[in-house]
């Protein structure tokens, strides 16, 4: 009798072991997932290298990026296997490269003292072209083989919005336009631009919205001191930077359908934001109120309701914002180097 009550026993333990033991792993893996999720977002330095112009292969797996002398790297979005494009040389420091919607040739934009340069890099022949120093602004129109910009005369006393070949060749005048400074912006389907002057005065510089294909030119934006503008990829509407009394410009959202600008309620600049592929949403950088670097914000355009994405602890500031998958990837300005924030 004794035996069988030990046997019974020593039964029942084990099963309380085993019973504990699971109950001890569910509750590890429980705080486990607590943890994780009250930790939040994480920043990452991706390079050490300072970037310029970074943007995501087709499959959203790696960074294109440039450096200063015009050297073109890949990298995996992990900042593993760094790589070197080999490129011809090319005269000045790299300030820009203009990347086509598709395709992989570019427009690299250089500066000697104060003299700008421009190439167009052909991908097939791996050869620069340098672009006439007539051509003043420049945009890519979305096929990826063609381009539109302002042409200065070389008297200087004309100027025209003009399409032409990604080489500069076949080129087609749109219209004559007022003037030399005019900033260009092709739609994403191609049929339309916005134009605005870069060195305008007064407390007016307007957009205007230019028809490719019969050269008819409108007002669409009449007021305020507006010196930036990025279309959304509906191409019905695009948002846009004002001047104000503040230290950073506002943003505004104009829709060409109504006809009507709404305030995103963002104080920060075009070259701080990103707006979802789907054009539901839009991540900006936004300065703090003490200057001490910017907090990440996540907008829905539907709503115009705005959530926290990321506060960083240290005196960062977001340029070039790009989202593969779920990680937002940006360049810091301070350091010039690529980042990440991964939830």
């Amino acid at each position: 009798m004794n035996r069988r009550f030990v046997i019974i026993a020593g039964i029942g333990l084990i099963i309380l072991l085993g019973l504990g033991g699971a109950l001890y792993f569910a509750y590890q893996k429980q705080q486990s997932a607590q943890n994780k999720v009250s930790a939040g977002p994480t920043l990452k330095k991706i390079l050490d290298d300072q970037v310029i112009s970074p943007v995501p292969s087709f499959n959203n797996e790696a960074v294109w990026y440039f450096n200063r002398q015009g050297q073109l790297f890949r990298v995996n979005i992990d900042g593993s296997g760094l790589s070197e494009f080999a490129l011809p040389e090319i005269s000045g420091s790299l300030g820009t490269a203009l990347w086509p919607k598709s395709g992989s040739d570019f427009i690299a934009i250089t500066y000697e003292g104060v003299d700008e340069r421009k190439f167009y890099y052909n991908s097939t022949s791996k050869v620069y072209t340098n672009l006439s120093s007539n051509i003043q602004s420049i945009d890519w129109l979305p096929d990826g083989q063609r381009v539109l910009y302002i042409w200065k005369s070389g008297d200087g006393k004309n100027q025209s919005l003009v399409m032409a070949n990604s080489d500069g060749t076949g080129f087609k005048t749109i219209k004559d336009v007022f003037w030399p400074d005019l900033l260009v912006k092709a739609s994403p389907d191609g049929t339309k631009a916005l134009l605005y002057r870069s060195e305008g005065s007064g407390d007016v510089n307007s957009i205007y919205l230019v028809d490719l294909t019969s050269g008819e030119i409108s007002t669409v934006v009449g007021e305020g001191q507006n010196t930036a503008a990025l279309w959304l990829e509906n191409g019905t509407q695009f948002i846009y930077e004002q001047n104000t009394s503040a230290a950073y410009p506002k943003l505004f959202l104009y829709d060409l359908a109504a006809k009507t600008s709404v305030d995103l309620n963002l104080s920060t600049s075009l070259n701080k934001i990103l707006p979802d592929p789907s054009g539901t949403s839009l991540y900006a950088a936004v300065p703090k109120s003490d200057n001490t670097g910017d907090n990440f914000i996540k907008l829905d355009l539907a709503t115009l309701k705005q959530e926290n994405y990321f506060s960083p602890a240290s005196q960062i500031r977001g340029i070039n914002l790009m989202l593969l998958g779920n990680t937002l990837y940006f360049v810091n300005s301070t350091d010039g180097k690529l980042y990440s924030i991964e939830k």
